[in-house]
């Protein structure tokens, strides 16, 4: 049981929102802490999230049923009541609004309850089923979390949260899109019309080169106006070079499936690092 409800909060994607929230409330306050407020912020964020996640699980559990990876999910394989899992959200999204709101600021509850209408209401309920521009608009809800950490400690948001928005929005289509070239079968079997499924891998690969190069401005601009040192601006462009490479061997490769693993993988390795670096030269600077 436990592990079930474990898995319908994804608790992968709750532990990776948290650090890049984590990331946003270092980066504005430079580790000089409120630790009150940090607490909240943290705390409202895994409600936020974990709600997102539990009424994603609840409106994908029949096309679930239909994808090797995601069939012996909880609500799919009936270890879990929908309502119970849909309620449950419900409750999360709501008390972490409450405690972002009454705890922090007005901005970063708003922010967080974006985030969810985002991912659950606009993502999860309208494009996948729909549209390719699902990946793309749904990167929104998954940049706001450093935004959150960000705006709990500043209760504003300037050029640096915006920085740190941006990194995650045009990290995110490439990073999935790999994904969804590996599990491209899977997606199509299950009716999600997917960039992959619908216009073919090669324009996926494509698509993906501009998202990528982007960061490479977002980067600079983080150095540039000083809100990054030396050490983050060499580590990430290098990141986003060996990155880019990567996407533009995928154009020529023949084993698409161990390609696609090697850039999904390199994805994560990219945010992981870069995000650490920042909050290493936050605590520095």
């Amino acid at each position: 049981m436990i592990k079930d409800w474990i898995s319908v909060i994804k608790i992968r994607i709750l532990t990776s929102n948290l650090f890049c929230a984590f990331t946003g409330y270092c980066l504005a306050s430079r580790w000089n802490f409120d630790y009150f407020t940090l607490l909240f912020m943290l705390l409202g964020t895994i409600l936020v999230v974990a709600s997102a996640s539990m009424m994603n699980n609840f409106l994908d559990r029949f096309r679930d049923l239909r994808m090797e990876r995601t069939r012996n999910r909880p609500l799919p394989k009936g270890r879990l009541n929908p309502r119970i899992v849909l309620a449950t959200g419900v409750v999360a999204g709501l008390v972490g609004f409450i405690l972002l709101f009454t705890f922090i600021n007005p901005l970063t509850a708003i922010l967080g309850f974006i985030g969810i209408v985002v991912y659950v209401g606009i993502y999860t309920a309208w494009l996948k089923p729909t549209s390719t521009w699902s990946t793309s608009v749904g990167g929104i809800s998954g940049a706001i979390p450093p935004m959150i950490g960000y705006s709990a400690f500043s209760n504003h948001l300037d050029l640096g949260a915006w920085l740190l928005f941006f990194f995650l929005f045009f990290w995110q289509p490439p990073h999935f899109w790999a994904l969804g070239i590996l599990k491209r079968e899977e997606y199509k079997s299950a009716g999600y019309p997917l960039l992959p499924v619908v216009k073919g891998v090669h324009r996926t690969k494509l698509q993906s080169l501009p998202y990528v190069a982007s960061l490479f401005i977002v980067n600079y601009l983080l150095f540039d106006q000083g809100y990054v040192g030396i050490v983050f601006f060499i580590v990430s462009e290098a990141l986003v070079v060996s990155w880019f490479f990567l996407t533009v061997q995928g154009l020529i490769t023949r084993n698409q499936g161990e390609w696609a693993k090697t850039h999904f993988r390199f994805s994560l390795y990219l945010l992981t690092l870069s995000f650490s670096v920042i909050l290493i030269e936050s605590a520095l600077r």
